[in-house]
């Protein structure tokens, strides 16, 4: 059964259980300021070297939202330092970016550094990294001590949730924790943007629109 740890806004009490449920491997629902997600600690499963059971809380993303192993999931990190940790050769389009908006409502692609697993990386050997600006999310970042696997809590293709209530109920269901923090102050995915041959590319316009990040790199 589900355990549901309900917190209120900007609140971060009662979250060390689910910190130590995350490091044990557990896959948890979360609340990020743009949509709720599903997602575990990276670091329960960084040494790894094949991708995890289907039964496994990493494994169980995939089950749980109908989508294909090969579609990799973000990570959600603790701040700028780690797109040096965690990518490689990061050019500074992106570090401007993540300069403007992070902690925020921005996904950038890097270059994955050794650190990633193998089975997390993208075909291209790339690695999708954010900064979130809700609390619960830097709570958790900073008692696991790890970046946390999270991607929207919904079955693939299906509108993701901007509420714990509006959660399906077979993915409240599937998940060994629940964190319910009431409506994300954002209500819409993260914009994710990459750099190709030298010039940024939005992979999808969410929060953050090609305006701003336009604006953010003259």
């Amino acid at each position: 059964m589900t355990k549901v740890v309900a917190v209120g806004p900007g609140c971060t009490d009662g979250l060390d259980g689910v910190a130590d449920a995350l490091r044990a491997g557990a896959l948890a629902l979360l609340p990020t300021e743009t949509v709720y997600g599903v997602g575990v600690c990276v670091g329960a499963y960084s040494a790894c070297g094949e991708m995890p059971g289907s039964q496994t809380g990493y494994g169980r993303i995939f089950t749980l939202k109908h989508r294909d192993v090969a579609q990799t999931v973000p990570w959600l990190v603790a701040g700028p330092k780690d797109l040096d940790r965690f990518g490689r050769d990061v050019v500074p389009q992106i570090r401007a970016l993540a300069s403007a908006f992070w902690p925020g409502a921005l996904t950038v692609v890097v270059k994955a550094s050794p650190l990633v697993p193998s089975f997390m990386r993208a075909a291209d050997n790339t690695v999708a990294l954010r900064a979130s600006a809700s609390p619960v999310i830097e709570y958790l970042v900073r008692a696991c001590g790890s970046p946390l696997a999270v991607t929207s809590a919904n079955t693939h293709g299906a509108p993701a949730p901007d509420s714990f209530v509006a959660a399906e109920e077979r993915i409240v269901a599937g998940v060994d924790v629940a964190v319910d923090a009431g409506r994300t102050t954002c209500r819409d995915a993260s914009t994710i943007v990459a750099v190709r041959d030298g010039e940024p590319v939005i992979l999808r316009e969410g929060a953050i629109s090609a305006g701003e990040i336009r604006a953010a790199l003259a």
